[in-house]
This record gives structure tokens, sequence and C-alpha cells, in this order.
């Protein structure tokens, strides 16, 4: 399993945003960083920047010693990113979303829904009972939505996700079928 740097930053933007994106690059490949110099490399307050590193250490992505400052009597953290924690991370967030997908392509299946014609609002069918079929935002007759585009849609999702993941913790003989059938899936979307 190896995950590219481009896909740890994309990890690392939608865990902790810009600022996260930052203070990985300052850490990575380094030790025990101490967070004031983190801090004063990116220009982030410490608190900003502590802030990042907690996100960082819910998801288990980093480590930390602390050591007192002899003079000043408080402790100082000392941060380092671990890679293969971050290689984890990234494949259950994949597996995270594709799960979302899965749920909201359950609920496409199982629900009628119905939509304004002037698409202000997308309600299930008893919000719609509820209003008379008349949008709630314009006043304006709501008609039944024909989601199998959305079904489709989220379908393609699901599957690339699955490659995706399946090329990630697949042993390395088996990824360039995988990389494959992901590249195909991808051109499939594409042509659609």
């Amino acid at each position: 399993m190896k995950v590219t740097q481009k896909q740890l930053e994309e990890m690392v933007l939608e865990v902790a945003g810009q600022e996260g994106l930052q203070v990985y690059r300052v850490l990575k490949g380094k030790e025990n960083l101490n967070e004031f110099l983190i801090a004063e490399k990116v220009k982030l307050t410490i608190n900003q920047v502590r802030n990042v590193l907690y996100k960082f250490e819910s998801l288990n992505l980093v480590t930390s010693t602390r050591k007192k400052d002899r003079k000043k009597g408080w402790y100082i953290y000392f941060w380092t990113f671990v890679d293969e924690r971050g290689q984890r991370a990234f494949v259950e967030m994949k597996k995270r979303r594709m799960q979302q997908f899965e749920a909201r392509l359950e609920r496409e299946r199982a629900h009628q829904f119905y939509l304004c014609v002037n698409k202000c609002t997308r309600t299930s069918v008893e919000a719609a009972m509820e209003n008379q079929f008349m949008c709630a935002e314009c006043g304006q007759l709501m008609v039944p939505e024909d989601n199998s585009k959305t079904i489709r849609r989220i379908g393609d999702e699901i599957e690339v996700l699955r490659l995706e993941i399946q090329k990630l913790e697949a042993p390395e003989h088996g990824k360039k079928r995988v990389e494959l059938v992901v590249a195909e899936v991808k051109k499939q979307k594409r042509q659609k």
C-alpha cells in the first residue's frame, strides 16, 4: 500500500484545510519539531498551529513528546508526522467516503423525490404532500424527479472508490490490473 505525496496532501487539506497543509509541509520528513518553530515557519499563531496539530492527533497522524522549559516552567511539545499512519488514514478516508456514497445511493433508490419546476427545492414525497405539492420557496408546482442519472452517477463514484481502495490495498502484482480497471471506469464516466 503506497499513497502518493499528492494523495497525502489531499487528505491533509480535507482534514485540516489550507493551514493544515502548510503545517504538514513543514513537518514532512522531519522529527520532533517544536510547535513554536512550526508556527514561525508557517506564519500562523501558536493557537492556530495547535488546532491543526490536534486535528492531526485526533486521526493519529502525528506523535508528540513534551519537555519542560527550565526557564519558563511550562511544557513545549515536539511533533512528528508519521507517514505510515497517513497512508492508513488516506485509505480509511476513501472507505468512509464510499460508505457515504453507498448510504446516499440507498436513499436515492428507496425514495421518490419531488422537484420544484424552478429548481428551488427538492423534497421527499412526504414533505411534498405536506405542502400540497407546491414549492415552499416560490409557490410553484412540484413534479416527480427522475433520479436515474443521479443513481448512475453515484454508482460510478462508488465503483471508482472501490477500485482505488483495492489498488491501495492490493499486493504489487495485482495493482497493474486494478489500475487498468480504474482507468477504464474513469474513461466511461468522462464519455457519459
